[in-house]
C-alpha cells in the first residue's frame, strides 16, 4: 500500500512538471516565465485564503485600483 501511495505522489508531481513544461513551450516568447508562474501564484494564493481567510494577491489589486 505504502508503494502505490508513492507512485500515486510521484505520478501527481510528474504531471504538474509536465504541465509547467507544456505551458512554457505554448507561451509566446516575451511571456513564456509569467505563463509558467501564474498557475503556482494562483494555487500560493488559494492556499493563503484558506489559512488565514485572506486573500494576498486579489484584495492587494482591489485596494491599489479603488485608490
Amino acid at each position: 500500500m505504502d508503494q502505490f501511495i508513492a507512485i500515486l505522489i510521484g505520478a501527481l508531481w510528474a504531471a504538474i512538471i509536465v504541465g509547467l513544461v507544456v505551458r512554457f513551450v505554448r507561451a509566446k516568447k516575451g511571456k513564456r516565465l509569467r505563463a509558467v508562474a501564474e498557475p503556482l501564484v494562483a494555487a500560493a494564493d488559494s492556499y493563503q485564503e484558506n489559512l488565514i481567510g485572506k486573500t494576498g494577491t486579489s484584495e492587494l489589486k482591489e485596494t491599489t485600483e479603488s485608490s
